[in-house]
């Protein structure tokens, strides 16, 4: 086998012994299909970027990275302890924004509504559980939001702000939170490819 050979072998074995994973809320047909509506209106209003297949739009609470092939069925687990305690929870999306200002938009979302403070302590919860297995904590404040898409250059800023003057009064759902989700994301030319791993329902009882 050549050297090159031998170093993309060792490359794949190194890749197939880490998942990519996160820990999200996946949401409801409704809510895909309202954010592809926006997402059609921002493309037909001229306001260029990479826009998030709708489909893969969802509630990031935790993103991991890499994750030990080994250690996915304890990640899995912890996210059940994290999210046991909570009671389900009913949210909305609305709004539009973007990260990290106005000036040099690199994000454009739309953000959360509703019960948000109990999705802050959810969110809390399972940062918790993780930092207990290794990962790294966030040091920024938890802001509940749906990527819409990601600027590849630099837009005009008035675009941008007339956008958002144009669109912000989008508002979709309210939905209920009933269950988080650990995905694998496998990366393609085409774009990211998500699998759900495992399914975590919150319980009945009251938040403590």
């Amino acid at each position: 086998m050549s050297e090159k050979n031998t170093q993309r072998s060792r490359t794949q074995a190194q890749t197939d012994d880490f998942v990519r994973a996160f820990i999200a809320v996946s949401l409801p047909g409704e809510v895909t299909a309202a954010l592809a509506d926006l997402q059609a209106r921002l493309r037909k209003s001229g306001l260029k970027m990479k826009y998030t297949a709708p489909e893969n739009i969802h509630l990031t609470l935790k993103f991991l990275g890499p994750v030990p092939a080994s250690a996915v069925k304890a990640v899995s687990a912890a996210t059940a302890e994290a999210v046991s305690g909570f009671s389900k929870m009913r949210i909305d999306t609305r709004g539009l924004g973007v990260f990290p200002g106005i000036r040099r938009p690199r994000v454009m979302w739309t953000g959360i509504g509703g019960q948000t403070e109990q999705l802050a302590c959810l969110q809390q919860a399972v940062e918790e559980k993780m930092a207990q297995l290794g990962f790294e904590r966030e040091n920024r404040e938890f802001t509940g939001h749906l990527t819409l898409g990601r600027f590849k250059a630099k837009p005009d800023p008035a675009g941008v702000a007339d956008a958002i003057e144009q669109f912000g009064g989008f508002c979709a759902g309210p939905f209920e939170i009933q269950s988080v989700q650990l995905f694998e994301s496998t990366l393609t030319p085409k774009g990211p490819v998500y699998r759900m791993i495992s399914g975590h329902g919150l319980g009945a009882d009251p938040m403590v």
